[in-house]
């Protein structure tokens, strides 16, 4: 396993564009205010999201550990056919309880491949961004909408547009979700 240091995200995006045949390990921001954890394996995909949504990747220095990847097969996902997705967990004051569907969904989300980064510099609340690579089968995207629908707290799927507009997001109702804790 190898590791390599970023001072900033630009210098990031630059080397993850040149890398091929390694798998990333881990992908940490570097900072004392926040605490961000990201899950990609695929560096084509996190270059995919950064260039999507650079709002989720503060500037500052990153760390990426990584291995190589022996007999490697050319990738065949198309990134540009991902649904974003946004999600919290809270934990209430007095109670053992959370609200929100972060955990449910990331279960959920187990069958799909998905990358996502989240925030847990407030311990009380925990949210998430998550990308998740819509599936060709037509069974399975209507079964990832219903899970989205159930435990996201917002979802869009691409439309061509680059944009999340009202014509494609959609509010999930993973607010509602009460999680023991």
């Amino acid at each position: 396993m190898a590791e390599k240091k970023f001072l900033n995200r630009d210098y990031l995006r630059k080397w993850l564009i040149s890398t091929s045949a390694i798998v990333l390990t881990s992908v940490s921001f570097l900072s004392d205010v926040q605490d961000l954890e990201f899950q990609f394996t695929s560096p084509k995909a996190l270059v995919a999201v950064m260039e999507g949504a650079p709002s989720y990747f503060p500037d500052g220095e990153y760390l990426i550990t990584y291995s190589n990847r022996s007999g490697l097969d050319t990738d065949d996902i198309d990134y540009s056919k991902m649904a974003m997705v946004v999600s919290f967990e809270a934990k209430l004051a007095r109670q053992d309880t959370l609200i929100g569907g972060l955990r449910p969904l990331l279960e959920c989300l187990g069958d799909y491949k998905y990358c996502c980064t989240i925030d847990r510099t407030d311990t009380a609340c925990i949210t998430a961004g998550i990308w998740v690579v819509e599936p060709n089968n037509f069974a399975e995207l209507e079964k990832l909408k219903r899970i989205l629908k159930e435990y996201s707290v917002l979802y869009a799927f691409n439309d061509g547009s680059g944009f999340v507009t009202l014509n494609n997001a959609r509010m999930g109702n993973g607010v509602r979700k009460l999680v023991k804790s």
